[in-house]
């Protein structure tokens, strides 16, 4: 696939905190998560996704998007729909944003990607000190040195944030992250809930601070 390597992408890559609580019996829902949160993000976020997001080892992913400023707000997204989907077995994921040149794309295997994007969403994973669990490297060629800390610092922010939601919080966000009213989220709900138990839901899950954040960051220009 030809990209334009004059822009900037965002490469996102992500693993299943402690997934060998999903044992051999239990793998296919793992997987099927997966791909199930792929085909939300190439509905819910029409002509980002570029290609389809990757699985690997089981436990991780990687996908790419065509606009940076929309990478906050799809990773919260695919970590808030695995939360829900996986509440039984209270699963979350960390995650890693790089934004950068994609240098070669291949459509056959994601995984054989290159370019800073990946390079920096791969160092960003890495580097996750022991209790972050949201990183965001932005190429040296954008921006200064104290804008850059201060994105990371807001996605350090978020990822404490998400850490903490509950499955019904998770679900509740991750409708709230495409913009639908607690009317229309309570009737997406998977079983009769009311527009007001959505409500305390988004404000456990602090939405009024991640949408602020959200907000900010939608607002940059990721342009060289």
């Amino acid at each position: 696939m030809v990209l334009d390597t004059d822009k900037y992408y965002a490469a996102i890559t992500g693993d299943v905190i402690n997934s060998s609580a999903f044992d051999d019996r239990h793998r296919d829902l793992l997987h099927d998560a997966f791909l199930d949160v792929g085909s939300e993000l190439n509905e819910y976020f029409p002509g980002q996704l570029v290609g389809k997001v990757s699985i690997f080892r089981g436990d991780s992913i990687q996908f790419l998007l065509h606009d940076p400023a929309m990478a906050l707000r799809a990773t919260l997204f695919v970590r808030s729909a695995l939360k829900a989907s996986l509440a039984k077995h209270k699963t979350d994921m960390r995650l890693a944003i790089g934004i950068g040149q994609v240098s070669f794309f291949p459509e056959s295997n994601q995984g054989g990607a290159d370019g800073e994007a990946y390079r920096l969403s791969g160092a960003a994973l890495d580097n996750l000190a022991p209790k972050e669990t949201l990183a965001l490297y932005i190429t040296t060629n954008w921006s200064t040195e104290q804008q850059r800390q201060a994105v990371q610092t807001i996605a350090v922010l978020l990822g404490f944030q998400a850490e903490s939601w509950t499955s019904k919080q998770a679900l509740a966000l991750k409708w709230a992250l495409l913009n639908k009213t607690q009317e229309e989220i309570s009737q997406l709900w998977p079983e009769s809930v009311t527009r007001q138990a959505v409500a305390k839901s988004l404000e456990g899950a602090g939405q009024f601070a991640v949408e602020h954040a959200l907000q900010y960051f939608e607002n940059l220009s990721f342009k060289e």
